[in-house]
């Protein structure tokens, strides 16, 4: 037997085997960026639609929406507002809901964040945007004091009678994304999660 040739061998698939680990761990790394860049353009989308929302809760040209809750629970939230600042003073009914309808994207942890805008007079739907961007997680913190530890919020959903003493809300988003990362060909994978978390005070709950 030649020790030589054999010991080429070894060394030569010692060598190939670093070269493939390597490039695996290249290319995770890869794809774990593109995901984690990918999921947080997603969750920033999302977060400005619901600080738009939120900061305008309760407003009208010329005076504020009474009452401005109409459902305060911890995946839905209900609120009267003139959102599109029409001139006629005419008011919004504004619905946020974590669904439990699947979005079907390929991460079963994902559901349809629901947006919708209702004409409060005629009750018809003026609009209805389905989010399907992987939010696995919408929950709602409402306090009735400010400044506060947000442990001690009101309990969901807020009885009628205690809508009028919201005047904080917590609000925690999770998205996750479409497809896993794998550290190894061996492992289950894991999805890439981006949490947003924010206290929101909006001016019209002031005097509420």
């Amino acid at each position: 037997m030649n020790m030589g040739l054999v010991t080429s061998y070894v060394i030569g698939g010692i060598l190939l085997i670093g070269i493939l680990a390597l490039n695996m761990s290249m290319s995770n790394s890869s794809t774990e960026l593109t995901l984690t860049e990918t999921t947080r353009e997603k969750a920033t989308g999302v977060q400005e639609m619901i600080t738009h929302d939120i900061q305008k809760m309760g407003f009208n040209r010329n005076s504020k929406t009474s009452p401005v809750f109409v459902e305060a629970n911890s995946n839905k939230i209900a609120f009267r507002s003139n959102i599109d600042n029409s001139t006629d003073n005419s008011v919004e009914l504004i619905t946020w809901e974590f669904t439990n309808t699947a979005v079907g994207n390929g991460n079963p942890n994902a559901y349809v964040l629901k947006r919708t805008v209702e004409d409060i007079d005629t009750g018809s739907i003026i609009s209805e945007t389905p989010i399907r961007l992987g939010a696995t997680n919408f929950n709602i913190k409402y306090l009735d004091e400010y400044g506060q530890p947000v442990s001690n919020h009101m309990a969901t959903p807020v009885a009628s009678s205690d809508l009028n003493n919201i005047r904080q809300l917590y609000i925690t988003l999770e998205l996750q994304s479409t497809a896993k990362v794998y550290n190894n060909a061996g492992d289950d994978g894991r999805f890439i999660r981006t949490i947003w978390e924010k206290r929101f005070s909006p001016p019209n709950l002031e005097d509420v």
